[in-house]
C-alpha cells in the first residue's frame, strides 16, 4: 500500500470525529493503518488527539519521532504549536510561549498565535501571583523563627560552610543517596561511593577538578544576570535583546517577570546566596570524593564566606536570597518554566532554613 494522500477521503472522517470529540475513534482509525503507509499529515492528527486526550507523554514521543521527517517550514511550524499545546496543559506556559513564537517565526501565516502567547502570558503571571503570596507568607515565619531562637550557637567563621551550603547541601547529593553532614566541614564519602560521586559531578556539571569547578560557576552563577536586570528595572531601562535567539528572549522576559514579582523580597545582593549555596555544595561532594585537596576546599570556603560576610548581614537576607535564587533556578533552568514546582522548591528550601537557622549566629 502507498503512502497515505493529503487527500484521502479518510481525512473528512477523522476531521468530523474531531468536531464531534471523538478522538479515541481517531487514534483506533489510524492504528488500523500499517505505519510506513501513514503521511505526517496523518501522524499530526494522531498527534492532536493525543493532546485532546491529555495522553502528553504519548503526544511527545510522537511528536519527536516525526520530528525527524518534517523539512518544511509550515510542517516544523506545527510541530512547535502542538508542542506548545502541550506545555501550556502542564503547567510550563513560558514554554508554551517559546514554543508558539517558534511557530510564528517558522509560518507567519499560522492563524491564532498571538491569542496563544497572550493567553499563556496570563497564567504566567498568575503563577506569579501564587509564587510571591507564598513567598510573602513564608519569609516573616522565617524572621519569627530566628528572632525568637533560644541561645543560638555562635557560628565561627571555620563552622559556616555546611550552612551556607544547607540547600543544594541537602538536595544535590540526595540524587546521590548520600547525605552531607551539618556538624562535619571535612566530610569524605565511603570508599565504595566514591567512583559514582564522581561520575556524576563530571557527568552532570562538569567538574573534575578545581578549575572546572570554578569555570562552572562562572558560567552558572545567576546573581550577575539577575543583577544586571534588576539595575536596568529600577532605573526604567531596558537591556539590548537584540541578536537573542527566541529561547534567550523567552529567558530574558521570564527573568524580568520573575523580578519584576519578586523584587521586594531579595537583599542588595539579590540572589547570590543561591550560587554560593550551590558551587560551597559541589565543592563539599567533590572534596568528599577526593576531587579537592584539602588546601583547594578550604581556599574555596574562605572565599566564599568572605562573599557571605560582605553581601549578607543575617541569616533573613541569606534565606531570601537562596529562596528566591532557587525558585529562579528551578523555573528558569531546572523545568521548563514550571513555575508551580519551582514555588514548591522555593518553600521547601525556605522550610529547611527556618528549620536551621534559628540554631545558629550568623557569621562570625
Amino acid at each position: 500500500m502507498a503512502q497515505i494522500s493529503d487527500n484521502d477521503p479518510i481525512f473528512e472522517q477523522l476531521e468530523q470525529w474531531h468536531n464531534e470529540d471523538e478522538y479515541q475513534k481517531i487514534l483506533d482509525k489510524i492504528e488500523e493503518i500499517p505505519e510506513e503507509d501513514r503521511s505526517n499529515k496523518l501522524l499530526f492528527r494522531k498527534i492532536s488527539a493525543l493532546n485532546n486526550l491529555t495522553r502528553f507523554d504519548e503526544a511527545k514521543k510522537e511528536l519527536k519521532l516525526l520530528s525527524y521527517k518534517c523539512t518544511e517550514p509550515h510542517e516544523v511550524a506545527r510541530l512547535y504549536y502542538l508542542l506548545g499545546y502541550i506545555y501550556d496543559n502542564t503547567g510550563c506556559e513560558m514554554k508554551a510561549v517559546e514554543c508558539y513564537r517558534n511557530t510564528r517565526s517558522l509560518d507567519p501565516e499560522f492563524e491564532g498565535v498571538q491569542e496563544l502567547i497572550d493567553n499563556s502570558l496570563k497564567y504566567v503571571n498568575k503563577d506569579l501571583e501564587t509564587a510571591r503570596n507564598a513567598f510573602a507568607k513564608l519569609f516573616p515565619d522565617v524572621s519569627d523563627a530566628i528572632e525568637k531562637a533560644e541561645n543560638p550557637l555562635k557560628l565561627d567563621v571555620e563552622d559556616a560552610l555546611p550552612y551556607i551550603s544547607l540547600v543544594e547541601a541537602s538536595f544535590i547529593p540526595s540524587r546521590l543517596g548520600i547525605k552531607l553532614p551539618l556538624d562535619k566541614m571535612f566530610f569524605k564519602c565511603d570508599e565504595a561511593d566514591k567512583p559514582r560521586v564522581k561520575a556524576f559531578l563530571e557527568q552532570v556539571y562538569g567538574v573534575k577538578d578545581i578549575e572546572s569547578l570554578r569555570q562552572w560557576y562562572a558560567n552558572n552563577r545567576n546573581a550577575y544576570q539577575f543583577a544586571r536586570m534588576t539595575a536596568a528595572m529600577k532605573e526604567n531601562k531596558k537591556l539590548p535583546t537584540k541578536g537573542l535567539t527566541i529561547p534567550g528572549r523567552v529567558r530574558y522576559d521570564a527573568t524580568n517577570l520573575i523580578i519584576s514579582y519578586m523584587k521586594d523580597f531579595l537583599p542588595e545582593a539579590g540572589v547570590a546566596a543561591w550560587d554560593y549555596s550551590t558551587v560551597l555544595a559541589l565543592a563539599r561532594l567533590a572534596y568528599a570524593c577526593d576531587i579537592l585537596s584539602n588546601t583547594e576546599f578550604g581556599e574555596t570556603f574562605i572565599f566564599f564566606s568572605d562573599e557571605c560576610k560582605k553581601n549578607f548581614s543575617s541569616w533573613e537576607e541569606f534565606t531570601r536570597s537562596t529562596v528566591i535564587g532557587g525558585f529562579y533556578n528551578a523555573a528558569c533552568f531546572e523545568t521548563p518554566y514550571d513555575i508551580k514546582t519551582a514555588t514548591r522548591f522555593g518553600v521547601g528550601a525556605g522550610v529547611l532554613c527556618m528549620q536551621t537557622y534559628p540554631q545558629v549566629t550568623w557569621i562570625g
